[in-house]
């Protein structure tokens, strides 16, 4: 059920994410949590949980990363989600936001 889940919240994501472009720009991965009310709408903003893959070379993109999957999340919502498993979706603990998910 969760793999089910998480499916479905990337699925919603997908055309809302937007990754930046320029050198080592793939490595960059951003992890996000955020919580969801009842009805699928945010419960507050979404928080860096970390970032990973940040090089000399794309550090300046590092916080364009984070705010593009910020706001990714920000235009997803509300999540169409099956509210009889609503306990297993309230908090979206660990997101991961890389270059795999535009594609």
């Amino acid at each position: 059920m969760r793999s089910a889940l998480s499916g479905a919240i990337s699925r919603q994501l997908k055309p809302k994410w937007v990754a930046p472009q320029g050198a080592d720009a793939e490595k960059l991965v951003t992890i996000l949590t955020w919580s969801l009310n009842r009805d699928g709408s945010l419960a507050g903003s979404p928080r860096v949980v970390r970032q990973d893959g940040i090089t000399d070379a794309n550090r300046a993109q590092a916080g364009r990363h984070a705010e593009q999957a910020i706001r990714a999340v920000q235009l997803a919502a509300p999540f169409d989600l099956p509210e009889e498993y609503y306990d297993a979706w309230k908090r979206v603990a660990e997101f991961r936001f890389d270059r795999k998910l535009s594609q």
